[in-house]
């Protein structure tokens, strides 16, 4: 077994990510199955070389997703798949070996194609006609900016600045919020895709038209625009992940 203390570490992943990553690696494995009890706190230490400050950060970590819960007198225990959290997604694509009754990693990427077309488009229904009059011009600078990274797994990120953007200016504070917490998952996905991924041709003529839309006050077409470029382009995706499996 590798212990955390063994593990090259960028500069950036400190100890507790590195046992965090090792012990999500694990669970999503299978190592340590639904119902049943992580080893002891000193011997857990022990087999990741880790603190136990550091592991128990990890564990609690890990508590956040549903992924783990201490039980009075049983100690930590993993809990079943379907109590997951959404942030376990990243992980569960780099490292899971999805059983019998659980879906393939393809149709996993597939279905969160699915998810994210349905918020994008919730989100944008939400605050179409609330964009004022220059109300995209922050939105229009990441598309640049994104298309300027094209061929790099970072346009991604600007890309998601673009929905933000919007949301920003049409003042929708709810959205705006939980579009921050679902970043970071975009983005994971989104690294772990990138092989499947490519920016389409028509990102900017689109984008642009979207944007005009917004500020002419055509928020029901700025809708039916995006969807359909949305699901155009995610079925190219889902015809090579289909391939690929």
């Amino acid at each position: 077994m590798q212990h955390a203390a063994e593990i090259e570490l960028e500069p950036s992943i400190t100890a507790i990510d590195a046992v965090f990553e090792k012990l999500l690696a694990d669970i999503v494995r299978g190592v340590h199955p639904a119902g049943t009890r992580l080893p002891a706190e000193r011997e857990l230490s022990r087999q990741l070389g880790a603190s136990r400050p550091t592991l128990r950060e990890a564990l609690r970590r890990l508590g956040e997703w549903n992924i783990v819960e201490p039980r009075r007198g049983s100690g930590v225990v993993v809990r079943p798949y379907r109590d997951w959290s959404i942030e376990v997604i990243g992980g569960y694509l780099r490292y899971g070996r999805p059983e019998g009754n659980q879906p393939s990693i393809a149709q996993l990427l597939v279905d969160m194609l699915a998810l994210r077309r349905a918020v994008v488009l919730e989100v944008i229904r939400c605050t179409a006609n609330r964009v004022p009059k220059g109300g995209t011009s922050a939105a229009r600078l990441a598309m640049a900016r994104a298309w300027a990274l094209r061929g790099d797994p970072l346009y991604t990120r600007e890309d998601f600045e673009v929905l933000r953007s919007i949301v920003e200016a049409a003042k929708f504070t709810p959205g705006l919020w939980m579009l921050n917490r679902v970043a970071e998952i975009y983005l994971d996905i989104a690294t772990i895709m990138r092989f499947a991924i490519k920016m389409p041709d028509d990102y900017v003529p689109t984008h642009t038209k979207f944007f005009d839309l917004l500020e002419g006050g055509e928020g029901d077409a700025a809708i039916e625009l995006m969807k359909s470029y949305l699901e155009r382009h995610d079925k190219a995706i889902e015809s090579m992940l289909m391939v690929v499996a």
